[in-house]
């Protein structure tokens, strides 16, 4: 990726997921086969207990899985390390002074970021990441430098990391064929309507590694019509594809 694709990519995360742990432990799921029943604040441990204790006034009145994903939260807070602890202080801070708009805006990108193919979402966790590595000072500069633009800029600047996303992710399949085999790939796809090849491509990332390629020449070996019927088809369940260690 180039320079300037880098810093798209990283502030196009920095729009996309400021906050969205907030959001995502108000909104998770109930843990499976967990008890209906309330928690009572005499059945957590001393632990619990300090670290929900802004709770406690308004416990009782919590459903079930809000207290359970709570609960949770306290777990997982013992387990982590004091800069952990500062980072997730900081998260809620920032969540709890947000307006009940900026919160809705914000839960409205998390159900759009959830509908994401998996190695979309993968990308944007590792700009993110770009974008919490660098200096404050240049994340403050990304973030003014968005809050400058026009709406119509801010549209145009993100259907530009789009494209480019794309071009990446095009660039990173045809790497993965061999090269004899390139020239006929692209000529399957170029034939494919767009709605087409996006099933293609998303169910080929869905895909573990060893198993792409094999879908790749099954739909190869296809005439145009068995290969239409296969794609208009639901996109199969699979294991979520292990990310790269490098985030590519």
């Amino acid at each position: 990726m180039t320079r300037h694709g880098c810093a798209r990519a990283i502030l196009i995360a920095a729009i996309w997921l400021p906050c969205i742990v907030g959001w995502a432990q108000e909104q998770a799921a109930p843990v499976a086969n967990a008890p209906a029943a309330s928690i009572p604040w005499s059945s957590l441990s001393a632990d619990e207990r300090q670290v929900l204790a802004p709770a406690r006034g308004k416990w009782d009145t919590l459903s079930p899985a809000a207290q359970q994903r709570l609960q949770r939260g306290a777990q997982r807070w013992a387990g982590m390390n004091p800069e952990q602890r500062e980072n997730m202080r900081q998260r809620f801070q920032k969540w709890n002074s947000l307006t009940p708009e900026q919160r809705s805006q914000l839960r409205q990108r998390y159900e759009k970021f959830k509908r994401l193919p998996p190695a979309q979402q993968e990308h944007i966790r590792q700009a993110f990441k770009r974008f919490a590595s660098l200096p404050p000072a240049q994340r403050a500069a990304l973030r003014e430098k968005f809050g400058q633009m026009s709406p119509d800029e801010r549209r145009a600047f993100v259907a530009g990391a789009e494209a480019q996303n794309r071009a990446g992710n095009a660039r990173e399949f045809l790497r993965a064929i061999p090269p004899d085999e390139r020239k006929p790939t692209r000529q399957m796809l170029q034939a494919l309507t767009p709605a087409e090849r996006r099933a293609f491509h998303q169910t080929w990332r869905s895909l573990p590694d060893n198993e792409r390629e094999a879908y790749r020449q099954r739909m190869l070996k296809m005439a145009p019509g068995q290969r239409s019927a296969e794609l208009a088809k639901p996109m199969p369940p699979h294991p979520r594809p292990v990310p790269h260690p490098h985030g590519r």
